[in-house]
């Protein structure tokens, strides 16, 4: 097995299945993200949506602000500490790009056969959980999940996430 090379195949479909959603769905990554963690999340505060999706808080603060203008968020002027939540006119964009990614993803996955599509599907378990290396990082993790479709023990980032937490308990870590 040429392991450079099958890395090299995953980081190839990777960007093709990025790419596919970018043209599918309008607005930066960063934008499509905070309407995807607003859509199973809030209301969230602008901070905690800034370490959810991987963002500074001044670049948070420039997407909310663009978002509000676009009609997509709520979120009061004054007090950056109110939370943020989404309008109908956002939830319904969540929704269609929750729906483009989900064909995206779809059509690729049609192209294997089902034993294929099962081998695929314990390969991501076990390499989702291993991405995993925190509890703070499983939110970062599936900002563009599907949370009703993925949770509790369908979850291989949850799962790991709640082992390592109780880990950490038992280590005595805060």
């Amino acid at each position: 097995m040429n392991t450079k090379l099958l890395a090299n195949h995953l980081g190839a479909l990777a960007t093709a299945l990025g790419d596919r959603v970018s043209a599918r769905v309008p607005g930066s990554e960063s934008s499509r993200a905070l309407l995807a963690t607003l859509a199973h999340w809030e209301p969230v505060s602008a901070t905690d949506l800034a370490r959810i999706v991987g963002l500074s808080q001044p670049a948070a603060t420039r997407a909310l602000e663009k978002l509000r203008a676009e009609g997509l968020v709520d979120w009061p002027a004054s007090g950056r500490t109110r939370p943020v939540n989404l309008t109908p006119h956002g939830r319904e964009i969540a929704a269609a790009q929750e729906q483009a990614r989900y064909d995206v993803l779809s059509d690729a996955i049609s192209a294997l056969s089902d034993n294929e599509q099962e081998v695929l599907e314990t390969a991501l378990i076990n390499m989702l959980a291993r991405l995993t290396e925190s509890p703070a990082a499983a939110r970062h993790l599936c900002r563009f999940c599907d949370h009703g479709l993925c949770d509790g023990p369908a979850c291989p980032v949850g799962t790991r996430a709640r082992a390592l937490a109780g880990t950490e308990r038992e280590a005595g870590a805060p």
